[in-house]
């Protein structure tokens, strides 16, 4: 084409090209304008096409506030955090505590909460909800200007608020501590722990309302109930009016007049046991009479000691316990009562409380079985586990512990070579029994004995006429004794980790539920025992009632659930009375020490 062509044609087509390119550049503005139409909203909170957003204190103290940025910060927070990512990452990392604004309302209702954890036994400064509120604080009055500094407090905020509810979810659910680790291989009882199931439905309902899910994560069970109304109460009690009982040594009998027995009433006056009349109050303050005493005894009773016609040093004692004593003992029962037991209970249950040294059975429609027992001592302590009653052994062989083979019947046939026939004891070797008179006694080495030592069943026996088996690996079951004196002791923490029962025959009518009064009879009488029923004397008399086999094996439809376990501040059924316990096994300490160094460490990590 010829240079006079081309410039022809550019003039030609110059309207034609500006035309073009004023469209095209319309085109260009109207699309940009509507994709900043598209966009969901502001991007600051002063911006906000909300009207309780942009008129909030927030959006006043931060008009530049980025939602977005905080959204980025708390991912980059967040994504290393084992705790927190799962949360978080399943809404793309949108806050829960900070939605447009801070949620201050949510926050600081929150934050109540968290400050009545005193109420459920926990550290008062558990969950380090001071800093948290005071950071709070803060932000809702402005003091963060700088814009890092705003964004790095809120996620601050967010994150802590958020761990806190997880923590304290949880802890209620299933407890703070675990048991396993505090009593090692004392303890056997299986125990819930939070499952992937639980953290999905704990991480939904904080999100649908924290406030809610936190509320109703705390027990409810009637226990725990009483143990709070009695703490909160024992938190009001007025410390100033607790005088000590300055008795000394001295017991008093009913009927004794002195100004120490004036204190003893006075103090049951405070605890609640004892309401004297004001007519005569001088009297029977300074008198033991029988309403005082009936006080003392009731006092006695909820401290699981046994009731007496006397006071003495051992009553007094108890009296004189501080307020603290009683908080302490029921901050660690929470504890315990926030664990998870999942095996079932069948309808025959028996409960052995190893504090008390008491035992509870119970079925359906039926009083409970209420009786003493005695326990291992603090070195040989009775172990905590789970179990079904499988079988009775009625006179039963005791087959004697190797330890107690070695420490005890071996050092003692040593200082008295009668010692093992007078308790009819047999001494065998590779199965076979060898005379103990053909042994020189005097060079035995305790400790290297090395011979089995079976005891004979009769009256004489450890284990005395029956025994409850159970499957466990500690190799301990219910007893018969036939020390049962020790069932009137204060301190029954006596055996080497067996439970003995107070009335091993009354609990093996509640696991066998015999028929008829001759089975029971039948019972009694193959234990050597005598019948109770008058047509069980005839027959015994006439040699014509028949003894049953000494193993008693539990039908499959007679389960019998059995449960031992700790607890120093309890119920009985049926009974509106909080009981408390001597901590014998030293585990209350165990837990408080717990409870307080896992609040050190928690502050320590948000510090």
């Amino acid at each position: 084409m010829t240079k006079l062509t081309v410039e022809k044609a550019n003039t030609l087509y110059a309207p034609f090209t500006m035309k073009y390119l004023l469209r095209l550049l319309c085109a260009i503005a109207i699309t940009t304008f509507a994709l900043a139409s598209c966009k969901k909203g502001p991007s600051t909170v002063g911006d906000s096409d909300k009207k309780e957003v942009a008129s909030s204190k927030f959006a006043q103290n931060y008009p530049d506030f980025n939602p977005e940025v905080l959204n980025d910060l708390l991912k980059s927070q967040t994504i290393n955090d084992s705790l927190l990512q799962p949360f978080y990452a399943s809404e793309e990392y949108k806050p829960v505590w900070v939605h447009d604004t801070l949620d201050t309302k949510s926050l600081y209702e929150f934050f109540e909460i968290l400050e009545d954890v005193g109420a459920h036994g926990l550290p008062s400064h558990m969950f380090s909800y001071a800093h948290i509120k005071s950071v709070t604080d803060s932000v809702d009055s402005g003091l963060y200007q700088n814009p890092d500094t705003l964004y790095s407090k809120i996620c601050f905020i967010e994150e802590a608020s958020t761990k806190a509810a997880l923590q304290y979810i949880t802890g209620m659910k299933y407890g703070f501590l675990n048991p396993r680790s505090l009593y090692a291989k004392d303890y056997d009882i299986v125990i819930s722990k939070p499952d992937s199931a639980f953290y999905k439905d704990m991480y939904n309902s904080i999100k649908e309302d924290a406030l809610a899910a936190i509320i109703s994560s705390q027990p409810t069970d009637s226990v725990y109930l009483n143990l709070q109304k009695e703490y909160r109460l024992f938190a009001k009690a007025d410390t100033s009016a607790y005088k000590k009982i300055t008795a000394g040594n001295a017991t008093y009998k009913l009927g004794d007049r002195n100004k120490h027995i004036s204190e003893i009433a006075e103090r049951l006056i405070y605890t609640g046991e004892y309401a004297p009349d004001s007519l005569s109050a001088d009297t029977l303050h300074s008198r033991l009479n029988d309403k005082l005493l009936a006080a003392i005894n009731t006092f006695r009773k909820r401290n699981s000691y046994p009731e007496e016609k006397e006071v003495g040093k051992t009553t007094i004692d108890a009296l004189n316990r501080p307020v603290s004593y009683y908080r302490n003992k029921i901050r660690a029962n929470m504890e315990r009562y926030r664990w998870q037991q999942p095996k079932a209970r069948h309808k025959k249950h028996i409960e052995v409380n190893v504090a008390p040294a008491m035992l509870v059975a119970t079925q359906a429609d039926s009083q409970p079985l209420m009786m003493r027992v005695c326990v291992g001592t603090k070195t040989n302590k009775t172990p905590l586990l789970q179990s079904n009653i499988s079988y009775l052994n009625l006179n039963p062989v005791w087959n004697i512990p190797k330890s107690i083979a070695q420490n005890e019947v071996a050092v003692l046939q040593k200082k008295d070579s009668t010692y093992m026939r007078r308790r009819n004891m047999r001494l065998y070797k590779g199965g076979k029994e060898v005379d103990a008179s053909t042994i020189n006694w005097s060079t035995v080495n305790p400790s290297s004995f090395s011979y089995t030592i079976r005891q004979d069943p009769g009256y004489g026996n450890s284990l005395g006429l029956i025994k409850f088996m159970f499957k466990n690996s500690h190799s301990v079951y219910l007893h018969d004794t036939p020390s049962k004196s020790a069932f009137n002791r204060k301190n029954r923490a006596v055996s080497h980790g067996c439970v003995r029962v107070q009335k091993p025959f009354d609990l093996a009518f509640f696991c066998v539920s015999p028929s008829s009064d001759l089975y029971k009879d039948q019972l009694l009488y193959t234990a050597n025992q005598n019948p109770v029923t008058e047509k069980g004397k005839k027959m015994m008399k006439e040699n014509s009632l028949k003894k049953i086999a000494d193993i008693i094996n539990l039908a499959e439809d007679n389960k019998i659930s059995l449960s031992i376990d700790y607890y120093t501040a309890y119920m009985y059924p049926n009974d509106d009375l909080l009981y408390y316990a001597d901590d014998i096994y030293g585990y209350d300490d165990i837990i408080l020490q717990a409870l307080d160094t896992q609040q050190k460490v928690q502050n320590k990590e948000d510090k």
